[in-house]
């Protein structure tokens, strides 16, 4: 069986880097699409453009372990049920769930690693790179803030801004919170604020001190308030961050911070959330890829690459829906983040069984 095992993970290794090379390099293209109008118009350094791309790479190669896995399942396990040899190791008593399980067990391994650089590479990679668009692809005045972001300003002080209304210039549920001499930062909190590059003008909000057991303190509420930031705006907005910049840890502080202060988190929620199920991608990808790719073994590639195509745009857009869903609490944010994930893999561990009950 160690020779069988070695056998079959050399089969889905060349689809596997086949398959990542090939999605990296259509992420990558995607996005000077995206940006040549910026690239061409503003003269960017082609210096900048190349590390901006670099930095994107972990956070794309989150992505392309999934999708380069369902490839690897399908085009290897297909290679080999066309060339009978699944056949001849079931026909030796080898059943097919123990068959599969080295692919189970990379995948397994590929996830924690997709894991790991989504976690602790990606969001730092991710934050750089933004950086770059911010202070050299948005040459303005005065960036323009972006909603859903939280941003570091001076003395430790963050900021978070919930929307932008970028017709009237206002911006919508912050909060700002900066650092006391106890366990828990000091709050303001407003309904609806203005920033000028110099100044935010906050109005209709409280503000909230806490002792050192996390229990109110000190709270108020005002029409209006107004905040000095002493900072050039270019270097205050340089340190804004979208929960995809942040770790999970990062990420997990912000949440149970904007509960105590009764802020929604569903986005927030859903999207820490998203961080553990999107790299588990992996072992969802070779469950449904594995008993497919061994179903169709006279199609060839064709049949095994319209079905990677095919499962891959149901993965995503699944994804993208329960997302929305879980930003706008129709379900929770623990389902939201998990869903496709339980609904592709029950489908695969029930292709799994039918597979199996032959050798039954």
């Amino acid at each position: 069986m160690k020779l069988a095992d070695r056998y079959l993970l050399s089969e889905i290794f060349g689809p596997l880097f086949l398959a990542s090379g090939g999605f990296l390099l259509f992420m990558v293209a995607n996005i000077i699409f995206l940006l040549v109008n910026q690239i061409v118009n503003k003269q960017i350094p082609f210096s900048a453009i190349i590390e901006m791309l670099i930095l994107r790479i972990p956070a794309i190669l989150v992505l392309t372990f999934p999708v380069a896995m369902l490839f690897a399942s399908l085009l290897g396990l297909g290679k080999l049920a066309a060339d009978h040899e699944i056949m001849a190791m079931r026909t030796s008593g080898i059943s097919f769930i123990r068959l599969s399980l080295p692919i189970f067990i990379f995948a397994l391994f590929l996830a924690l690693a997709a894991f790991v650089t989504n976690n602790d590479i990606a969001p730092w990679t991710t934050h750089k790179s933004e950086d770059i668009v911010r202070r050299i692809l948005m040459r303005e005045t005065i960036p323009p803030v972006q909603p859903n972001v939280f941003i570091h300003g001076p003395n430790h002080t963050v900021f978070y801004i919930g929307g932008v209304d970028r017709v009237h210039h206002f911006l919508y549920h912050v909060m700002i919170y900066e650092p006391s001499s106890g366990s828990y930062p000091k709050l303001v909190i407003a309904s609806k604020a203005r920033y000028n590059g110099r100044d935010f003008y906050l109005y209709h909000g409280s503000i909230h001190d806490y002792n050192q057991k996390g229990l109110t303190r000190y709270e108020a509420s005002f029409k209006e308030m107004i905040i000095p930031v002493t900072i050039d705006p270019r270097l205050f907005l340089r340190g804004e961050r979208t929960p995809f910049e942040m770790t999970a840890e990062q990420l997990k502080k912000q949440i149970k911070l904007f509960k105590k202060s009764g802020i929604s988190t569903a986005q927030m929620s859903t999207d820490y959330y998203l961080k553990f199920s999107i790299p588990f991608g992996c072992l969802i990808a070779s469950l449904i890829g594995v008993p497919l790719g061994v179903k169709f073994p006279k199609g060839g590639r064709f049949i095994s690459i319209a079905l990677a195509v095919s499962l891959l745009f149901v993965y995503y857009c699944l994804f993208s829906l329960c997302r929305v869903l879980g930003i706008t609490g129709i379900l929770p944010p623990l389902a939201a983040a998990w869903l496709p994930n339980l609904l592709l893999g029950g489908a695969g561990i029930f292709f799994l069984i039918l597979e199996e009950l032959p050798s039954g």
